[in-house]
């Protein structure tokens, strides 16, 4: 999966990209999204050059930088020195790690966002995390969007490190769309408990799009219980 050198329009109404950029030996997937007062950006992408930042500016001011969880810190801090009237939110869990890895300071849990993000934008803290995690959700004309950054991986190929290779064939987490069942065993406090959430989320509200940070897009729109059934299978018993 090449990293590409712009950002990719998914919707329209509202305005929605993604940008996918090289990250600690593997390949992550930013979100921007315009919230009607400026635009948010989540997991900003890191080692970037000036087009990713004016291909955003040209557009709408960058109102919000989300950290995501405690860990998809790297593009906050030249992305705060790029827009420094920008806010920056992570969740709760996450706020003290966020702060030290980016050295920016001022950072914001995520519920403090509501009023830039408005109806058709949702920062969602995910329950039974340790580390923190955020799943959002984006309303627009075309469907809805959900954006999910260390829980659900669809990496089309299993990773070149040796280590983690083996690791993520081990647990079931590579190829494909899968569950990340690596990354929980330390993030998770309860992962039958969140694995039922997310089922039961996936069911009330499916998405027309899955977009995880780690892997491509999913289009739903066929298979629109797919991600509620990948939730609800048989947990294994290390998920326990």
């Amino acid at each position: 999966m090449a990293t590409q050198k712009s950002w990719v329009p998914l919707t329209t109404d509202p305005w929605t990209a993604t940008f996918e950029y090289s990250s600690g030996g593997g390949t992550a997937t930013a979100l921007a999204v315009d919230a009607g007062g400026g635009l948010l950006v989540a997991s900003p992408p890191c080692r970037v050059g000036d087009d990713a930042f004016e291909a955003l500016a040209s557009r709408a001011p960058v109102r919000a930088l989300v950290a995501t969880n405690a860990y998809h810190t790297l593009g906050i801090a030249p992305w705060k020195a790029r827009f420094p009237e920008a806010g920056v939110f992570a969740p709760p869990q996450s706020l003290q790690r966020v702060t030290k890895v980016s050295r920016v300071g001022g950072i914001r849990p995520l519920s403090e966002a509501a009023a830039f993000t408005g109806e058709r934008v949702a920062l969602i803290e995910l329950p039974y995390f340790r580390t923190g995690e955020t799943l959002i959700k984006v309303r627009t004309a075309e469907g809805l969007i959900w954006y999910v950054t260390d829980i659900v991986l669809n990496l089309p190929q299993l990773p070149a490190h040796p280590v983690f290779g083996a690791l993520f064939k081990l647990t079931g987490s590579a190829p494909g769309l899968r569950i990340n069942r690596v990354g929980p065993l330390f993030m998770v406090r309860n992962r039958l408990a969140l694995w039922a959430w997310l089922a039961a989320e996936a069911r009330r509200d499916a998405p027309r799009w899955l977009v995880p940070a780690h892997g491509d897009r999913v289009d739903l729109a066929d298979t629109p219980t797919r991600l509620e059934e990948l939730f609800a299978q048989i947990p294994r018993r290390s998920d326990k």
